[in-house]
């Protein structure tokens, strides 16, 4: 599949001598899911299987995958790429991303030609997020998915710069959350429901006529909801967390977290004024907790993005300890942040994009 504007790619297959029928297609398709369909389409035996533009596939890839669908009946068996450093910042990007464990890929995967009809390819038209799309497409429709245990493919593309790949970031996460999103509607109206009605319910007393007299005066409604809200968001991200399978993305699921975070942020913030009346001498009474709050925030999220997840993702202690640990913390920090302005533009306009189509395989 050669979209370039010149004869280099189609003079160097000409070159090849070998057994090997191949097919070469000249692509005007603009995005990566078109391609991949248009190739999918061009292809005429029982099994497909995946490579991506800076993947280079291993000597056993082919082989490891078909010994699982042999040995285990899988349906389908994805990639498993690890990611390879070429220079220092490389190597210190790698260890606040990917780290140095391999990560399930559609490039590298193998599959019936008649499952990835069932699954309907992959999304046109969106830059990022089709191949995500995708696996979580075919856990749905295939009975048995697989990812070896062994590394089958090397990537060694990664920016060489923080600005390059906070774009990358920045542009996958508006182009997934719009595609995700876009299949959960009802997850949107919902968030839209549940901010419309915190803002209907602490100012009910104050909306309803005679006030404190009338029937319908609830007092503490703004605690009792907001402890209501806690209490329900907390057991629903643990429920989720235990029942629900990672892949699954849900925009009611970002929101709830996002509110459960806005609603404790407040009742800290508030904590002094409000619940104790601003009593210092009371037991309860906490000096400078909104300080404090924000320092624990930042020191974990701090500790979490430079020691705990690249230890959790392989990364050598030796690599992490002394000083590399405050350069990973920055660097996971600075991609979060830049992800979620890209996550919230996704969500707000799935509900005014046209549907996002695959195409008829």
């Amino acid at each position: 599949m050669d979209s370039s504007d010149n004869r280099l790619i189609e003079d160097l297959v000409g070159s090849f001598l070998i057994d090997l029928p191949l097919i070469y297609l000249k692509s005007t398709k603009k995005y990566p899911g078109e391609k991949r369909n248009q190739g999918a389409s061009a292809a005429s035996f029982k099994w497909l299987a995946f490579l991506d533009v800076g993947t280079i596939p291993r000597s056993h890839w082919l082989e490891t995958n078909l010994s699982l669908v042999t040995r285990y009946e899988h349906d389908v068996v994805f990639g498993r790429t690890k990611y390879r450093a070429l220079n220092h910042f490389q190597e210190l990007l790698r260890a606040a991303t990917y780290g140095r464990l391999g990560v399930e890929t559609t490039p590298g995967t193998l599959l019936k030609s008649g499952d990835f009809v069932k699954s309907g390819g992959f999304i046109e038209k969106i830059r990022a997020g089709d191949d995500q799309e995708w696996r979580s497409q075919l856990r749905d429709v295939c009975k048995k998915c697989a990812s070896p245990k062994e590394i089958t493919l090397d990537y060694s593309n990664l920016p060489n710069s923080l600005f390059k790949m906070q774009r990358k970031y920045f542009i996958y996460y508006i182009h997934s959350s719009k595609v995700r999103s876009q299949k959960k509607i009802r997850d949107i109206y919902l968030c839209l429901l549940l901010i419309f009605s915190s803002l209907i319910i602490t100012q009910w007393n104050y909306l309803i006529s005679g006030w404190d007299s009338n029937p319908l005066f609830i007092p503490n409604i703004t605690k009792i909801y907001v402890l209501s809200i806690v209490v329900i968001s907390i057991l629903y991200i643990i429920t989720r967390r235990l029942f629900i399978k990672p892949e699954e993305f849900s925009s009611l699921h970002m929101f709830t977290k996002f509110f459960l975070f806005g609603v404790i942020s407040l009742i800290v913030y508030f904590w002094n004024y409000y619940v104790i009346n601003d009593a210092k001498d009371s037991l309860f009474f906490i000096p400078h907790i909104t300080k404090i709050y924000v320092a624990l925030i930042l020191i974990s999220s701090y500790l979490y993005r430079g020691v705990a997840l690249p230890l959790r993702l392989g990364v050598k202690r030796s690599f992490i300890f002394p000083k590399n640990w405050i350069i990973l913390g920055f660097i996971g920090l600075s991609l979060d942040i830049v992800k979620i302005p890209g996550m919230l533009i996704g969500i707000f306009l799935a509900p005014f994009q046209k549907n996002l189509s695959k195409k008829g395989i």
